[in-house]
């Protein structure tokens, strides 16, 4: 009696704060072609960064079944990596999706390691009639939606033509009537783009009429396409508007985060505070990026961001967006890692400990790696007292990287990614060769550092000499003054 009691509190005590209670959500299905595969559905979980993050993992069994549910309070838009796609749906509490899977087609090296490489999006099919609702209604208007947009946007830029943006609008709203609360807000960001094209001449007018509402659903992919779009490096133009003004030099002074959100909600536009430290946080990731602004102010602001924001969604924004901007910066953190050596040792980051290291990632079946690597055995000759040379194969099997070890007599560790693939996340590997050197406190010295071909020697030596002036500064003895006595 007292756990039922208590579990009623509990829920009104949620309702009362405006929370929706947890429903569960599953998905299931039969694909032979995933046998034995994880299927790793994601979300967005940074609107700007659009930093994805696992919400669960799916395990395909040998006859190709599948089945996992999670507890959700809200329609979620997810995505599932399945090699050459990424598949979509929105997950609405409450509902059971039983998904259907396009054949199965892998990433190859090549596509794992190209930089230009993107999967192909496509929409999961969903084979239960009564699970279809929200998802057919999304995809029937984004379509319509498009084509309007295609057909008329040229037209519409050209005459400011509100007036047929509104038609348009107005007739796509009758065609898709959904009554369904996500789908009538997914449409009014969605109409951000036309509105943008229509109101060219009065920006304030087309974000009030996108962005307005009691509150605002941050990570719906509507919004986050629309809110990109319209602040699009932010403070080069409002900086120059007569709004911005007191922002602008609020921040040339050095101001707080706390401070600057204060200032911009003044501007009724952004009056919201949540919607007014999002925008804020938009123009400090594009200004990062941008070399308009210093680095070292933007990476305060972050750090401040995720401390003074009262808005919990900011905080974890900004604390995504600072780990984002600082990790693999030179100065931080060597992410760590736990690998096998080709014989079948295991190395950790930390074996390396008191010694520079120049870590690299390599794979077999590219040229230039091969080539670089031959670079590399002159280079471990010539300053092997010196410098550790660390080589990550990330060959899906890791024989060829045998033989070609073998057959060059190379002397110098080569770890294979396969038992800790993340490492190739954690140190943004997108094209193949990549190189770094860490120094005997593990931090980053070079990142990223220049291949053997680029004067690696002189730069590297430079690198070491002013880390051990670093050093004796930092251990010399305080010479004693007549203050002292």
């Amino acid at each position: 009696m007292r756990l039922f009691v208590l579990l009623i509190a509990l829920l009104n005590i949620g309702s009362l704060l405006g929370q929706q209670p947890l429903r569960w959500v599953t998905v299931k299905g039969n694909a032979p072609d995933y046998a034995g595969y994880d299927l790793v559905v994601q979300k967005v979980v940074n609107p700007i960064s659009m930093e994805m993050a696992d919400l669960m993992v799916v395990r395909v069994n040998e006859k190709g079944d599948f089945e996992q549910s999670i507890e959700l309070a809200a329609v979620t838009h997810v995505s599932i990596d399945m090699g050459k796609f990424r598949g979509h749906i929105y997950l609405e509490p409450g509902q059971s999706y039983e998904l259907v899977l396009p054949p199965f087609k892998p990433r190859s090296d090549a596509d794992r390691f190209n930089p230009y490489f993107v999967p192909e999006e496509i929409e999961l099919g969903i084979a239960n009639a009564d699970a279809q609702g929200l998802n057919r209604s999304i995809t029937a208007f984004d379509n319509y939606l498009t084509d309007q947009y295609n057909g008329n946007a040229v037209r519409i830029f050209a005459n400011a033509d509100v007036k047929l943006a509104n038609h348009i609008m107005s007739t796509t709203d009758s065609l898709h009537s959904c009554t369904h609360p996500y789908l009538s807000k997914y449409r009014q960001y969605a109409y951000g783009e036309l509105r943008m094209l229509a109101y060219k001449r009065n920006k304030r007018k087309a974000i009030y009429e996108t962005f307005k509402g009691d509150s605002i659903s941050v990570m719906m992919p509507s919004f986050i396409q629309a809110f990109n779009i319209y602040f699009k490096g932010f403070f080069n133009y409002y900086f120059s508007s007569s709004a911005g003004e007191a922002l602008r030099d609020a921040y040339a002074k050095g101001a707080r985060f706390d401070s600057l959100s204060t200032i911009l909600q003044k501007d009724t536009l952004f009056a919201d505070g949540l919607f007014a430290e999002l925008v804020l946080l938009k123009g400090f990731y594009d200004g990062f990026y941008s070399g308009r602004y210093e680095q070292e102010t933007i990476i305060r602001l972050f750090k401040e961001a995720t401390e003074q924001s009262k808005f919990y969604r900011i905080r974890e924004i900004a604390a995504g967006l600072h780990k984002q901007v600082t990790w693999l910066r030179t100065g931080s953190a060597a992410p760590q890692f736990t690998l096998y050596r080709l014989d079948g040792k295991e190395r950790s980051l930390n074996d390396y400990e008191g010694k520079f290291v120049y870590l690299n990632f390599m794979h077999t079946s590219n040229h230039t790696c091969k080539e670089e690597l031959q670079l590399l055995n002159v280079l471990y000759k010539q300053l092997r007292r010196e410098l550790t040379i660390v080589t990550v194969i990330m060959d899906e099997d890791p024989t060829a990287a045998e033989q070609l070890v073998k057959a060059n007599k190379f002397k110098w560790d080569f770890l294979h990614y396969g038992a800790m693939p993340k490492v190739a996340l954690d140190y943004r590997i997108k094209a193949l060769p990549a190189y770094f050197v860490i120094d005997p406190t593990q931090k980053l010295r070079l990142s990223p550092a220049p291949s053997p071909k680029e004067s690696f020697t002189p730069i590297f030596m430079e690198a070491q000499r002013k880390y051990h002036y670093e050093q004796l500064r930092r251990e010399q003895p305080k010479q004693k003054s007549i203050y002292d006595l």
